[in-house]
């Protein structure tokens, strides 16, 4: 054995358990931000610690969670085909409600198949890890999800992320490199999670296209938030349903269940059917599940007025920021409004204070933002009242003078 090697026998004397005492040390007690104990549906509201108070960290953006049809739907599938898949749907079989949801986001998303697997960050996991290998190249937005990060790693591809919606930096990578490798995946979000912004998507198809590449964007938080009927980057800058090669999406955030989807041409759901070992490996997603996202999906479709009123709640948020002059970093369209605190001390501080004032909005800090730039993360839902955002960033504006903490100023 090497005799510089220190032998570990115990976790606590890893490096990684030290490194995670260090970080969150400060946080394990009565003030902690995370793990906050909900007992009811995360809508405008929420049970907390017995007091029903203001919930904006939820991404329950369409209000389907807690909606009586949704969960009268999940409750029916469960007394047709109880409460599991029972196994791979590959080997254990299918149910008809799986293939009626994969058809319904396929219409949905203006593509020809579409394959559901059971959860959302495993999707991309498995799909960027598998779809490309050696011999081929990733480029992906800097501001891109771990999900797809850890599929990169799994791919044993050629990664390399180009600045955030830098499409021009994306052209000129391409100019010199596309030749050198045999599949070229773009990968970037509809919207972003910690900003909020939309991505220039066009512009990613045109650069596709220029040099022969596959386009995947992962939908996570622009399906249910951006189109007329919340059917995402299509619906908002109206595409045509091929120009996206894959349109990844998850079932847990507005459609109210649990899970992820990839839509594309039928011969690349056909192909990743047999063949993706994240689905091919993993159990079916639940029928209760399966039923809620059905049911949502079509409740979002027959009644667009579902986001008309979270337009007008984002709106109503931009409004009251500005007036607080409060600094909404990159977001002003989508669900996703972050108000820029700066340290991460400061974040939880606020967090915590506006816990007292029956407001939950949690801090997100590094390393999922740049340190430096912790701020608190609301999400804005179709369930909102306005008088409620109103409320929520006067209290926020109190709390921050109460604590001493001067909060940024907007960018001109």
């Amino acid at each position: 054995m090497n005799g510089d090697v220190v032998r570990i026998t115990r976790f606590e004397d890893t490096p990684e358990f030290k490194a995670y005492q260090e970080r969150y040390a400060t946080l394990i007690g009565d003030h902690n931000p995370y793990f906050v104990i909900h007992d009811s549906p995360l809508t405008d509201k929420s049970l907390m610690d017995g007091q029903w108070v203001l919930n904006f960290g939820s991404y329950n953006y369409a209000g389907m969670s807690g909606r009586r049809e949704v969960e009268d739907a999940a409750i029916d599938a469960i007394r047709k085909y109880g409460t599991s898949a029972s196994g791979s749907r590959l080997l254990a079989g299918e149910k008809t409600l799986s293939q009626e949801l994969e058809r319904a986001i396929a219409e949905w998303k203006h593509t020809e198949d579409a394959l559901v697997l059971v959860g959302g960050h495993s999707t991309n996991v498995t799909f960027v890890g598998n779809f490309v290998g050696p011999g081929d190249l990733i480029l992906y937005d800097a501001y891109i999800h771990n999900s797809v990060a850890e599929g990169c790693k799994l791919s044993h591809a050629t990664a390399r992320p180009f600045p955030h919606n830098d499409f021009e930096a994306l052209d000129r990578i391409l100019s010199t490199r596309r030749d050198k490798f045999s599949k070229v995946l773009i990968c970037i979000e509809g919207v972003y999670s910690m900003d909020g912004d939309i991505a220039p998507v066009p512009e990613f198809i045109r650069i596709k296209e220029k040099y022969g590449c596959f386009l995947m964007v992962d939908e996570a938080h622009s399906t249910c938030v951006i189109g007329e009927t919340g059917g995402g980057v299509d619906e908002y800058f109206h595409l045509k349903g091929d120009e996206i090669d894959i349109k990844m999406g998850t079932l847990s955030k507005g459609l109210g269940a649990c899970g992820g989807y990839l839509a594309g041409t039928r011969n690349l759901i056909e192909y990743l059917r047999y063949l993706l070992p994240g689905f091919v490996f993993s159990v079916g997603i639940s029928p209760p599940l399966a039923a809620a996202a059905l049911k949502s999906i079509q409740l979002m479709r027959e009644d667009p007025s579902v986001m008309e009123q979270m337009r007008e709640n984002i709106r109503t948020f931009m409004r009251e920021a500005k007036r607080h002059e409060f600094n909404t970093c990159l977001a002003g369209e989508t669900a996703i409004l972050p108000i820029l605190v700066g340290s991460d001390d400061d974040a939880g501080m606020l967090s915590n204070e506006l816990r007292k004032q029956g407001v939950f909005v949690p801090p997100a800090v590094y390393p999922a933002v740049p340190k430096g730039q912790a701020r608190l993360r609301f999400c804005v839902t179709a369930a909102h009242r306005p008088e409620q955002i109103v409320e929520a960033l006067d209290k926020l504006d109190a709390c921050a003078k109460a604590c001493g903490i001067t909060l940024p100023k907007p960018n001109n």
